[in-house]
């Protein structure tokens, strides 16, 4: 992929370099601790940005290898990490290598609640995008640089892609704030839900794409969200 550089911020937008994975790990620790989704996961702050920085650096090295996770140079100031189409769900020894090592780093109680939304998340995905679609797995940026545009940029070379081939996109997010970023990205709001029932709400969010051909998705009805 060509690097795009945006003169406003003066940063360019790269695929993330295999070398750069723990450095963009702390990144995404950084924002998603602060998160309300991330503060109920990990209820004790002391431990919680270790095992927000553990987390994403076992996500990242699974999404890595897609080639549809992006940074911004020189410095990693954001990521956003896409998971293609083509890409299979975990089987059940991954997911359970996945519960031991959340075990043996976060404890009982974050483990088993990370189980819960990673559940609920994908009950939401085959409910309102049951075909095959990009999913953004994370996109932070790092507090001292939002309002730059960064998270737009971050997302572009995705969404042209997904326009350009006419597929949808689809995303969780825990935040207002978050919902009208993307929306004005183009998503809409499927459904809002609490995977348990003390845990902060979640939106599921669904982008159809701007060159849409109604053979490339079998059921175009369900793209029909609220606004």
């Amino acid at each position: 992929m060509t690097e795009t550089t945006n003169a406003w911020t003066e940063m360019t937008i790269t695929p993330l370099h295999e070398g750069e994975i723990n450095r963009a790990a702390m990144v995404m620790a950084g924002a998603f601790s602060i998160d309300p989704i991330g503060r109920y996961l990990v209820s004790d702050q002391r431990n919680r940005l270790a095992v927000m920085r553990w987390f994403w650096q076992e996500a990242l090295h699974r999404s890595y290898p897609h080639g549809y996770t992006y940074t911004t140079a020189p410095e990693i100031s954001g990521i956003a990490s896409w998971l293609p189409p083509s890409t299979p769900r975990e089987t059940l020894w991954e997911l359970w290598q996945l519960i031991w090592q959340g075990f043996c780093c976060a404890g009982w109680q974050s483990t088993y609640r990370l189980l819960a939304l990673s559940e609920s998340t994908e009950r939401l995905r085959d409910r309102h995008c049951p075909y095959p679609h990009w999913f953004l797995d994370g996109l932070a940026v790092a507090p001292e640089t939002q309002g730059r545009g960064i998270g737009t940029l971050l997302l572009q070379p995705v969404l042209e892609i997904a326009d350009r081939e006419g597929q949808a996109c689809c995303l969780w997010t825990s935040t207002e704030g978050a919902v009208r970023f993307y929306q004005r990205q183009g998503f809409n709001i499927c459904e809002e839900a609490n995977f348990q029932t003390k845990a902060p709400p979640l939106w599921l969010m669904v982008r159809s794409p701007r060159d849409f051909k109604e053979e490339k998705l079998p059921n175009p009805s369900s793209l029909k969200c609220t606004q």
